[in-house]
């Protein structure tokens, strides 16, 4: 099954991601999969739900996982049509305010976890293209970043933010990477997300920010920021890498909030 995932070029995080989901489907039932009924698999799912507690989004990739099993190996339409697939949570993302973001990097003191908040915000990266970032990714002179084989194995370009040329190569001195521009105990080795995740909630706290932000929220606001000054949809989707201009929409919907309430055009006719 991981063969076929790595030659359908799912992401590596993908393919641990739906094995855990069949593993579990096993050891529950310490049962073969092509043992296992229709109505176990729901009742497996219901289980997930109620007495592990999982959210909508990790039992959706548990589904996923077991739909991707049934369909490519034992080409099971039956099973596929009848494993119910959670509806993705329709929530809008997080959006921090720039003197927010501004007092986040003020207050980060430790110059390499700075200038990694700062390629996230100002680039518009994943949590995961921050991480496999090399030092020959970052192009001055083109002011650009190459991101390559990112989500849906897919290349793309981003803007450089002149802003952060100094303190760049202040670290580039500093820290010396050889690939990876932001490497872990190893030098040859990428930066762990737990470190990652680590170093944003600390930051976070020390700046006083309240609201439930992760790193990935400094890409949506680089993305509602963009939006908020002018830029198109277009482009935000490229710089992005959105494949679906549906995902870049939500922003819209983020911006309207933050400019003023809906109002009906009743009220216009009769103000």
């Amino acid at each position: 099954m991981r063969k076929r995932m790595v030659i359908h070029h799912l992401s590596n995080r993908t393919i641990d991601s739906y094995l855990r989901g069949v593993k579990k489907l096993y050891w529950y039932y310490r049962t073969l999969p092509e043992e296992i009924t229709k109505d176990q698999i729901l009742d497996f799912l219901v289980y997930l739900k109620e007495i592990r507690k999982l959210g909508r989004s990790s039992i959706r990739i548990y589904a996923a996982g077991i739909k991707y099993l049934y369909e490519h190996f034992y080409q099971r339409r039956d099973i596929l049509e009848y494993i119910p697939y959670p509806k993705k949570a329709k929530t809008l993302p997080v959006i921090l305010s720039g003197k927010e973001v501004k007092k986040l990097f003020d207050l980060t003191t430790n110059l390499k976890h700075r200038v990694l908040f700062k390629l996230v915000y100002g680039c518009g990266l994943r949590r995961n293209e921050i991480k496999q970032l090399k030092v020959t990714d970052i192009d001055s002179k083109r002011m650009v970043v190459k991101i390559e084989n990112s989500k849906g194995a897919k290349d793309r370009n981003t803007i450089l933010p002149k802003s952060i040329l100094p303190e760049l190569r202040g670290y580039y001195k500093q820290y010396k990477p050889k690939t990876y521009l932001f490497y872990g105990r190893s030098i040859d080795k990428p930066i762990h997300e737990g470190a990652i995740r680590w170093a944003f909630d600390k930051a976070v706290k020390n700046a006083g920010i309240r609201k439930n932000v992760f790193l990935h929220s400094l890409r949506h606001s680089f993305a509602s920021h963009l939006l908020s000054t002018g830029h198109n949809l277009i482009t935000i989707q490229h710089l992005l890498g959105h494949e679906d201009i549906r995902t870049t929409m939500i922003y819209l919907q983020i911006n309207q909030q933050k400019t003023r309430p809906p109002v009906s055009p009743l009220d216009v006719l009769y103000p």
